[in-house]
């Protein structure tokens, strides 16, 4: 049996007939093309020899040196004026303190990557260049602010500032050295994703309109949501609210994407719905697409890793090539759930650690990827289940010694890969116990049901009655697997499905084997989530565990497409050379993707009212008034319970009850319970009584909406605070 040729991935190294078992040619081959080759990063960990001339491109991965750029501090503070720039567009105004905290929170992003890159055992064999110091310090500094938001009393500026000069200090004692980089690729990377989370998020960075009686709101519904978890976050000292209760407190959840724009909005001063819409939702796509050139430029390449970045955020998804059911758009819900792109972001990470961990048999990189795998979970808990056995099932299969794979025996690996399902399973147990956590049971019993809510999605026509007469409820299982799987992976991919399988086989023979096995386990873990798991109908969105995983899916396969494209057009005979102009090319011709399809990416014609959001002017201008006029810790009371947390965002203002869109079983008696006492509340016929069980309540504002009625006597209900089309509030 011959090992696959290298020719093409290590160029001039030839494949020797030798027995699998026997990786010692692997080694040389692979020396041999780290001299000759330095600018690749080396499968087996191999360091290009002191003093070779064109050593220093490969310095992030084998110098233990502290190294820093000029150009890349230029292009970090590029990328935050981006941001601040961004954010006042959604304000409406320009504002130098927003400048001034995203200048320095992406100083304290690089600073922090940088000295993680100057790790030599974490970093070795990565291409630990701008974008991935800038990801990975954004993943160590925001986690980092989670973590001390629960913890810490001093507050988040105060949290941030001791993060900062911590990393300052241990940056200059570390004396760092000077560097210019010989590719400077990592800026066209940073380039192309603030281009294409500019166009993506238009609905974001310019949010709203204004008719004669509304103001319009035309990112998705979650928006008020996010804003609220900025305000609270940003105004925390040790204890986080719950959204819906006033001076009780949260249950740990995936908040942490809040920390940096609430840091932004607590410095800048802009209003919280403002930072959401201009700081979240694009620099969740902006670390989306740096996270992709990181995961395939280690082991490619950086123009492969550019490749990767384009194709995830530049081309069309399945829903926009054809197939029309938005419900598995991975463009649509990057927007709608701006948390899914922080958490591919950081699973990207976790990913790259842990593969590049196996390929060179690093057990440091394996552990900080199983580490950032973990982290994942409070970015976003639906892809931390979905991906954790995954990530703890490869290095045992794959991880590779220092003789290659065959240094472990099949047995091992076996007992290893047993040992990590048990795990994981044993862990999935111990969850379910923890509340609010929605079951994990892979027994397939929801298997039409799901897919009876994909067809709900899929727009009039023969698609659609296709889909009804073939799969759903009324039909067997086996017509439900087969054909039901198959419609869902090319509702989600399109093209892309071929196009897998053919750039597999094009490189089976040109790259690592785990790297080949990669986006095809991401597909099978995908689609035996989506057809196997339980719903949880406790819940107003039971389909959320099995559905999100396609963003994890989605994500790994098109980047991996991109990346291996790439590789292949740098390495043709004929057209390498015309490789870089080509690749340019294309991506200048891309941008004009989500310069058409941004505009409007958030509607569903399934989900009409979802996005854009009618709000009435006069509620619009009631909680303005209400922010205002009121003291940042006071308390309001909607009649109406602010079902959607509109004057809760817009007021920036804590509520003493909410009801939400979605069923939250955490605290709901609490929630009942003062429901209940407001309602009573509003039937009061007492003056005295009223002033006094609103003061008892802490409730200082109270928003009477159009329609509702109260039986207050009329030297209350006569004299409100502001009134406007019907909205009335009163100050107690």
């Amino acid at each position: 049996m011959h090992r696959p040729s290298l020719r093409g991935y290590w160029p001039g190294a030839r494949a020797q007939p030798r027995g699998f078992g026997g990786w010692e040619w692997w080694a040389s081959a692979c020396r041999f093309a780290t001299l000759r080759y330095p600018h690749l990063p080396s499968p087996t960990g191999a360091q290009p020899t002191p003093g070779h001339p064109r050593s220093a491109a490969c310095e992030p991965q084998c110098n233990v040196a502290l190294t820093y750029s000029l150009t890349d501090l230029v292009a970090t503070a590029l990328a935050a004026g981006v941001v601040a720039v961004w954010a006042g567009a959604a304000a409406g105004a320009f504002s130098p303190l927003v400048l001034l905290a995203c200048l320095a929170a992406f100083l304290s992003f690089y600073l922090v990557g940088s000295l993680c890159a100057s790790w030599r055992d974490l970093a070795a064999g990565t291409l630990f260049d701008l974008p991935l110091r800038l990801l990975v310090g954004y993943i160590v500094v925001n986690t980092s602010l989670f973590a001390l938001a629960w913890l810490s009393p001093l507050g988040l500026i105060a949290d941030f500032a001791i993060l900062l000069t911590g990393a300052i200090l241990l940056f200059l004692v570390k004396k760092p050295r000077r560097r210019d980089p010989d590719e400077q690729v990592g800026l066209l990377v940073l380039g192309v994703s603030l281009v294409a989370a500019t166009l993506w998020c238009q609905d974001s960075i310019r949010p709203t309109f204004v008719d004669e009686h509304a103001v319009w709101f035309k990112p998705w519904i979650d928006g008020f949501y996010h804003a609220v978890h900025i305000r609270s976050f940003g105004a925390s000292h040790g204890t986080i609210e719950d959204f819906r209760l006033a001076d009780v407190p949260a249950r740990l959840y995936h908040y942490g994407d809040y920390l940096t724009p609430a840091l932004i909005w607590r410095v800048g001063g802009i209003s919280s719905y403002s930072v959401f819409a201009g700081v979240l939702a694009p620099l969740a796509v902006f670390f989306s697409g740096l996270g992709a050139y990181a995961l395939v430029a280690s082991f490619w390449g950086p123009w492969p890793g550019l490749a990767a970045c384009a194709a995830l955020l530049l081309l069309p998804d399945g829903v926009q090539q054809g197939m029309r059911n938005t419900f598995m758009s991975y463009h649509w819900l990057t927007q709608i759930s701006p948390s899914a792109s922080y958490g591919l972001a950081v699973l990207a990470a976790a990913w790259l650690f842990v593969l590049r961990g196996c390929t060179q048999g690093n057990r440091l990189q394996v552990l900080a990827g199983w580490l950032t795998g973990g982290i994942v979970i409070v970015y976003k808990a639906h892809f931390f289940i979905a991906s954790a056995l995954p990530l703890l099932i490869v290095p045992p299969l794959f991880f590779q010694g220092s003789r290659g794979l065959g240094r472990w025996k099949l047995g091992k690996r076996a007992m290893g890969a047993g040992a990590a399902l048990a795990v994981y399973l044993a862990a999935i147990k111990w969850v379910q116990k923890v509340p609010g956590v929605p079951p994990i049971r892979l027994d397939g019993s929801c298997l039409a049901k799901i897919l009876d809510l994909v067809k709900s999605f899929a727009p009039p026509g023969a698609l659609r009655t296709l889909l009804y007469a073939h799969i759903g409820r009324g039909h067997s299982a086996t017509a439900n697997i087969l054909l039901g799987g198959a419609f869902v992976l090319l509702a989600a991919l399109g093209l892309f499905v071929p196009l897998l399988v053919v750039l597999a086989l094009r490189l089976r023979r040109r790259t690592f084997p785990l790297l080949i096995v990669f986006p095809f386990l991401l597909v099978v873990n995908f689609l035996t989530m989506f057809l196997g798991l339980a719903m949880d109908f406790k819940r107003s969105t039971p389909d959320e565990l099995s559905h999100r995983p396609v963003m994890l899916m989605y994500f790994g396969v098109v980047a991996w497409l991109g990346g291996a494209a790439g590789l292949l057009l740098v390495e043709a005979r004929k057209l390498g050379r015309f490789a870089r102009p080509t690749i340019l090319g294309l991506l200048v011709l891309l941008l004009t993707v989500p310069a058409l399809l941004g505009e409007g990416v958030q509607r569903m014609w399934a989900m009409r009212g979802f996005a854009p959001v009618r709000v009435p002017l006069g509620l619009v201008q009631a909680a303005q008034y209400l922010h205002d006029h009121s003291e940042a810790r006071e308390v309001f009371q909607d009649s109406q319970f602010d079902r959607t947390y509109t004057v809760a965002a817009l007021s920036e203002r804590r509520a003493y009850v909410e009801h939400t869109m979605t069923l939250i079983s955490f605290n709901r008696q609490l929630v009942d319970q003062r429901s209940s006492v407001i309602e009573d509340f509003m039937q009061l016929r007492d003056p005295a009584a009223v002033i006094a069980r609103a003061r008892e309540l802490g409730v200082n504002w109270f928003l009477l909406d159009p329609g509702d009625r109260v039986e207050w006597p009329g030297d209350i209900t006569d004299r409100p605070a502001f009134a406007r089309d019907g909205y009335r509030l009163y100050r107690f």
